[in-house]
């Protein structure tokens, strides 16, 4: 034993630099090797959950759930409708059957709590019905009437309004709101009757007098 320490020091001693790159080599070692295990540490290296199905759970319960997979859950968008209950999750990623790293962070699309607001950013009045309500659908609106009311401009819109309010550009309203367009018509020419008979009457006692001139 001690023979073999006095040769490693004498090795050192008459070898230096192969002696030092040697130790250099030993220590990059053990430094990578110990990353290794930490990396496994870190990323659950050998553990893996499978995604459960959460579609159609509230957030809670979907929390739940993945949580007794060893999961995590993030909203990652929402979008309104009003035929189902807020909060229920309508989609996930990774999908349901994935398999997973364990504590693997899922992301979550639910239905909002509340509609989603709009704002009106080009003008609805003063421009053709068809046109106003192209825009107003673009924007996902749903609920749209047209009253006709007189005007010089037949199916121009002449005045809009959203839930009762007046609706201009700028205005911001739930696309859940019921939008009411007035769109002008024609003005419709009456004559009126009696004055008509009275004129005909006339005309016909002047054809009678002359006649019994002659």
């Amino acid at each position: 034993m001690n023979d073999s320490i006095s040769k490693i020091k004498r090795f050192f001693a008459d070898h230096p630099i192969v002696a030092n790159l040697l130790l250099i080599f030993m220590v990059a070692c053990i430094l990578v090797w110990g990353a290794l295990l930490f990396l496994d540490s870190w990323t659950n290296h050998g553990s893996s959950s499978t995604v459960p199905p959460v579609k159609g759970l509230s957030f809670e319960q979907a929390r739940l759930t993945l949580a007794e997979n060893d999961l995590t859950v993030e909203i990652s968008d929402s979008i309104y409708d009003r035929n189902a209950r807020p909060g229920t999750v309508v989609e996930s990623w990774p999908r349901a059957g994935s398999v997973v790293k364990q504590g693997r962070q899922v992301y979550v699309t639910v239905t909002a709590f509340s509609p989603k607001q709009v704002t009106v950013a080009m003008p609805v009045t003063g421009v053709s019905s068809r046109q106003a309500v192209s825009y107003l659908e673009g924007l996902g609106v749903t609920s749209i009437r047209m009253v006709s009311v007189p005007s010089q401009y037949p199916d121009l819109v002449e005045r809009a309004y959203a839930d009762g309010k007046p609706l201009s550009v700028g205005t911001s309203f739930p696309v859940t709101a019921s939008i009411t367009l007035e769109v002008g018509t024609a003005p419709v020419n009456t004559f009126d009757t009696d004055r008509l008979d009275i004129a005909i009457d006339e005309a016909v006692d002047a054809i009678d007098f002359e006649d019994d001139g002659l």
